[in-house]
């Protein structure tokens, strides 16, 4: 008898173009469901239908434009996993072009994936990526992560102790190779930035910044949220600057991300009390509408960076506490929200 791969991981559809549409259908699916290894996006295929024929062998068929499936019952699982107005005949039928319009309109797609699959020349499909990885290992970070965000922490200075710290952090993606981190604070009566390369595996990304103001490197450590990743959490290490003894600390680190679609950020750049009404007040000015939930939301966000440690030897961030604090983000409405090209 047939297995279900050897019965549906052969190609029925002639003709390199299609099998070069379908990979690049799946790629585009990748980075829209925050799905970067082929594990990962059979185990949502596989969460809506245990008997699907998305197995992780043909999976690395399709994606890669070796094969096509014989089974219409893979399109509907598809259509499933992308939303409710998505049908498996549309998936199935489409071209590239009117898939990539119709998903842009339900999921966040940065511009640069898009432009780079759609400029994919026919029968190109994807290359063979290190750890099973269905795209390339610098999409996995940046079609998340990049965009604008304001970055809240409490301040290392002793003279600011208790305080929050205001940062603004543009995650933004390069022609080649990985997207350049750039994180701004207020220090010393001016905007001091700190720059470095984002490197990850798609379920987190690091960067070691380097202060232009004192040369000195940080390292920034964040955990990669799915789609639309309105909150990242992460931890921030070095040394800090306003102290005599130099002391090396370590401290969470939560991204909000900038909904307001302003052409620069409105946020404040700057030490701020650690009160709800104050950072409340800031989340205004990042495009959510003012309501009680926004309130609330920015509450949870102060209770996350205060969250007593788990253990005395270890300093993290909690990821349950993240992704919670995340899908209360999702929820919230926005005054003004920005096109998909700018935060993305």
């Amino acid at each position: 008898m047939e297995s279900r791969d050897e019965r549906s991981g052969g190609s029925a559809v002639s003709g390199s173009t299609d099998r070069s549409e379908l990979s690049r259908k799946l790629q585009l699916t990748t980075i829209a469901l925050g799905c970067p290894t082929s594990k990962e996006l059979c185990a949502r295929f596989a969460a809506i239908n245990p008997n699907t024929a998305f197995t992780a062998q043909n999976a690395y068929k399709w994606v890669r434009g070796k094969a096509t499936p014989r089974l219409s019952s893979v399109y509907e699982d598809w259509a499933r996993v992308l939303g409710d107005d998505f049908t498996g005949a549309f998936v199935a039928a489409s071209t590239f072009e009117e898939f990539a319009r119709h998903v842009q309109q339900h999921h966040q797609v940065p511009e640069a994936a898009l432009a780079r699959l759609a400029g994919l020349p026919a029968g190109e499909a994807a290359a063979d990526e290190p750890n099973g990885a269905l795209v390339p290992l610098v999409w996995q970070s940046s079609h998340v992560l990049c965009g604008r965000y304001l970055a809240v922490s409490f301040a290392w200075s002793r003279g600011e102790a208790g305080r929050l710290i205001l940062g603004s952090m543009d995650i933004t993606p390069a022609q080649d190779g990985p997207p350049e981190a750039r994180y701004t604070e207020f220090l010393f009566g001016q905007r001091v930035p700190m720059v470095g390369q984002v490197s990850g595996d798609g379920r987190a990304a690091q960067s070691v910044l380097q202060c232009t103001f004192s040369r000195r490197l940080y390292f920034l450590a964040l955990q990669v949220p799915s789609p639309p990743a309105n909150i990242v959490g992460g931890i921030l290490a070095g040394c800090a600057l306003h102290d005599p003894n130099t002391r090396a600390i370590t401290g969470r680190m939560v991204l909000v991300r900038d909904r307001s679609g302003a052409a620069e950020a409105q946020h404040a750049v700057d030490y701020l009390d650690a009160t709800v009404e104050a950072l409340d007040v800031e989340m205004g000015h990042l495009g959510y509408a003012p309501s009680p939930r926004r309130t609330a939301a920015t509450g949870a966000l102060l209770d996350l960076l205060r969250q007593p440690r788990k253990t005395t030897e270890l300093y993290e961030i909690d990821p349950e506490a993240v992704s919670q604090l995340g899908l209360t983000f999702d929820r919230l409405k926005v005054s003004q929200a920005a096109p998909l090209a700018e935060i993305s």
